[in-house]
């Protein structure tokens, strides 16, 4: 009896540390490449220095972006042949990957998705978030707002909305302003990022200038919205509402 009151005593103890120590898991969704950093980035960042099992998520390849025909364009004056559409997908994945794995996330962490740019709605979204959920039970969910003007981002904000007021989602952590709408659009809170954590944030944002193109590197992010990221080492903050 002693020995089998002794067993109970260890698995309790067992369960009682798995619980104790389990690591909180946070979601960030992006709904492009590039997103995650100019606009979640202090966030994201955050979140991996509090040692947080911090997964990002980007829903699209990207596509539908006018920089696909400006990095043409460069290639042409360089000397270089066209990339095709899935080249230039398959390359704004990588700049996602690297400027993610900067800011410190695992790459077993790193989620990609392939809905259709400037066209997905809350509905896909909300299918990503509820299998997320039911792998990570209890997690906080991190998205763009939805007063944001792009509708592809609105579509996270809202599909988070709609699953935490239904109880679907029981945490759902911050809806992040886009920085280009950082003097339009109000916010509740934001975080900064201090000066130890600059240099991460700068080279995060790097990843997506470097253009060497026999290594499959067309600066993608960087020419798309140069001012974006000009205003994203100006402000060095992430600003968000709950």
């Amino acid at each position: 009896m002693k020995r089998l009151i002794g067993l109970f005593l260890i698995i309790a103890l067992f369960i009682g540390g798995y619980f104790l120590f389990k690591k909180e898991t946070v979601i960030f969704y992006s709904p492009h490449a590039d997103d995650e950093v100019l606009s979640m980035g202090g966030s994201i960042i955050k979140a991996v220095e509090e040692d947080k099992n911090v997964i990002v998520i980007l829903l699209s390849k990207g596509l539908a972006s006018s920089a696909y025909h400006k990095v043409n364009t460069k290639l042409q004056e360089e000397g270089y042949d066209n990339i095709s559409p899935e080249e230039f997908g398959e390359a704004r994945i990588k700049e996602f990957k690297k400027s993610v794995e900067t800011m410190g996330v695992k790459p077993e962490n790193i989620l990609i998705y392939d809905l259709p740019d400037a066209e997905f709605t809350p509905d896909m979204v909300k299918e990503i978030m509820i299998d997320m959920e039911k792998g990570y039970p209890g997690a906080t969910h991190h998205v763009m707002t939805y007063h944001d003007p792009h509708p592809d981002h609105a579509s996270t904000g809202k599909a988070l909305m709609a699953l935490h007021k239904e109880g679907t989602i029981k945490k759902a952590g911050y809806y992040h302003i886009p920085i280009q709408e950082f003097g339009n659009l109000s916010y509740t809170g934001k975080d900064e990022i201090s000066k130890e954590h600059a240099e991460k944030y700068q080279n995060a944002l790097d990843a997506y200038g470097e253009w060497s193109p026999e290594e499959g590197k067309f600066q993608i992010g960087q020419i798309s919205v140069t001012d974006y990221f000009e205003n994203a080492i100006k402000y060095l903050e992430s600003r968000w509402h709950q």
